[in-house]
């Protein structure tokens, strides 16, 4: 049992395990312990936020929806790898769950479902009163990915809070685990929650800034990298542009802001790439592609991923859409946007989050 981290403690222990962390609008403040009690706190629960969109999901959690108030978590993990902070304190995300596990957690000796689960009913034990909830964010139907980079972030992110309270990756459970009539977090690409509690523990063995090492390279950690641009972005229709980055948040190369385009040289390399859209409107769409140049800027060519990004219904703008990428680059690894819509498109906002390796 614990009490509580305070904010600033809470975002210095996901800074020192190595996440980017962004402090979402009142977080500090935004809670719901007008409605219950928050602590003893026991453990983490991980979920997924069945939505899409890093900025709008954020906002949902924050804000949450009619039936169910916010803050719906403690912090939204993105597919980017980013942690957004969005309550402090009680939050409505674990509901009523099995009492054993409660207790099994408490003891650290947790390994999976109780054999006679209550789960979910009257006779439950209120969950948003003992544990800290990350959504990541996941539409949940089995088919969309889970990229490395955010599987990643939900083990630094549990590591980082047990570490801060001195639990085991035993104090880690999924909903699911928590509720029989839950599902998350689960699908493409995610691990079953003992290979996540595997990677936990593994994490809690070493210093907070270690990484563990890269399947192939056994004393080869991947580079990290994240950019971003926040100056608008106007795309006209069928003109080919590529992305130039402004800001370098964690990049071990430290040359690729302030107006460079190319974001890695002769890599292999797993990225998310996360884009804030306006003006795209029903049954329009923008088309993303990784591209190589040589050093005078010249195309080399793109690859045979191209991602295309569908406008949603009127009223949901600013639409925000997250594309995975995987591959090699022989040359200097950029990201190109072509707009087929027939009206100017808006890029208000672009974030890469990216892990390369050395071409061996």
């Amino acid at each position: 049992m614990a009490t509580a981290l305070t904010p600033d403690q809470f975002v210095a222990a996901l800074r020192a395990e190595g996440l980017a962390v962004i402090e979402h609008r009142s977080w500090r403040t935004h809670n719901r312990n007008h409605k219950g009690a928050w602590g003893p706190l026991n453990g983490v629960i991980l979920h997924h936020t069945v939505s899409s969109g890093e900025i709008s999901s954020v906002n949902l959690c924050y804000d949450g929806y009619e039936g169910l108030p916010g803050p719906l978590c403690q912090n939204v993990i993105a597919k980017s790898g980013r942690v957004y902070m969005t309550a402090n304190g009680r939050a409505n995300h674990a509901g009523g769950g099995d009492p054993n596990v409660l207790q099994a957690v408490i003891d650290e000796r947790y390994n999976d479902r109780p054999p006679v689960p209550q789960y979910g009913n009257a006779n439950g034990i209120d969950g948003n009163a003992h544990f800290y909830g990350a959504e990541c964010i996941n539409l949940g139907d089995g088919k969309d990915p889970w990229p490395a980079a955010q599987v990643d972030a939900m083990v630094r992110y549990s590591a980082a809070i047990c570490r801060a309270h001195g639990w085991s990756a035993k104090s880690v459970i999924a909903h699911r685990e928590w509720s029989r009539d839950k599902s998350d977090p689960a699908g493409l690409g995610m691990p079953t929650m003992p290979e996540m509690r595997a990677k936990i523990a593994e994490r809690l063995a070493h210093p907070p800034s270690w990484s563990p090492p890269t399947a192939g390279t056994p004393d080869m950690a991947p580079a990290q990298t994240l950019l971003s641009r926040t100056t608008d972005m106007t795309l006209v229709e069928n003109v080919t542009q590529t992305v130039y980055w402004e800001n370098e948040h964690q990049d071990e190369a430290s040359e690729h802001g302030a107006g460079g385009k190319t974001v890695a040289d002769s890599v292999k390399y797993s990225a998310v790439l996360n884009l804030a859209l306006t003006g795209l409107g029903l049954n329009e769409s923008i088309e993303v592609v990784a591209a190589e140049e040589d050093g005078n800027g010249n195309l080399l060519g793109e690859s045979e991923m191209r991602h295309r990004i569908w406008g949603v219904a009127e009223g949901f703008h600013p639409q925000n859409e997250s594309v995975p990428f995987v591959g090699r680059a022989a040359n200097r690894l950029v990201f190109r946007i072509v707009s087929r819509a027939s009206g100017n498109v808006t890029v208000s906002e672009a974030w890469l989050s990216m892990h390369t390796w050395p071409l061996s």
